[in-house]
């Protein structure tokens, strides 16, 4: 199974281009960015980018989480949903012929 996840365009663009810190140079602590992958990890899930390095503005926000069964995707929308960066988290529909 598969969860879309669909990023604000400028966390998108961030992530696509790897420039995502271990280490925050703001005041509060750690970006919305890690904390949306400090949550992935957390579930034992991994945010992967469906086009890999691509800074086009409609094809560079879209994300995908592999998930082993429903329960695990549904803690995983329910939890990325919380973050404002997230523009999206859904379950991927099933693969159907034409």
């Amino acid at each position: 199974m598969r969860v879309m996840v669909q990023l604000r365009e400028d966390a998108a663009m961030e992530l696509q281009k790897g420039q995502v810190s271990r280490q925050s140079d703001s005041p509060q602590g750690e970006s919305e960015i890690q904390e949306v992958l400090k949550a992935a990890a957390e579930l034992g899930v991994r945010l992967e980018p469906v086009h890999p390095g691509q800074t086009h503005p409609l094809l560079a926000p879209f994300f995908m989480v592999d998930v082993p069964d429903r329960e695990t995707a549904e803690k995983v929308i329910d939890r990325l949903s919380r973050f404002k960066i997230v523009e999206a988290a859904y379950l991927k529909p099933d693969e159907q012929a034409p």
